[in-house]
């Protein structure tokens, strides 16, 4: 799923506002994309409104149900601790679907591996559409 090709027009990308969630203190911003085979994807983007560190870019597949399964969530600097390796550690950091995990009864994106590729939302939404790939004009000029 994550090789599938999955096409984006850049204006779309310059669209992109995270929105205040009504009682909520995080900002929200959500973005349906069919691949190239015309499956189902949903970015996701929240944002702390008081911690900028504090922020989750999701990639999503929407089944035919549209049962939502999480295949990466790049997300900002707080404590994980990945439960199968017992490593525990508080950075940015990447979380991956495995097998491995949904074997084990854990959430399947419940692996993740630290990483210095970004620290901010925006840097981190760039990062996921170059590895999960995404097709257009990546550049993410324009943005506010």
């Amino acid at each position: 799923m994550i090789d599938e090709i999955k096409p984006i027009p850049s204006q779309t990308l310059k669209n992109i506002h995270p929105k205040n969630k009504e009682n909520r203190s995080y900002k929200e911003y959500d973005l349906e994309v069919k691949s190239a085979s015309g499956k189902a994807f949903r970015i996701r983007i929240r944002e702390n409104i008081l911690n900028v560190l504090d922020f989750s870019v999701i990639l999503i597949y929407v089944d035919e149900k549209r049962k939502y399964h999480i295949l990466r969530r790049y997300n900002g600097k707080h404590i994980h601790r990945n439960q199968i390796e017992k490593n525990k550690f508080r950075d940015f950091h990447i979380h991956m679907a495995t097998g491995r995990y949904q074997e084990a009864g854990f959430r399947i994106e419940g692996y993740a591996e630290v990483t210095d590729s970004y620290n901010n939302w925006k840097d981190a939404l760039t990062k996921m559409l170059k590895d999960c790939n995404f097709k257009g004009d990546m550049s993410l000029n324009g943005f506010n």
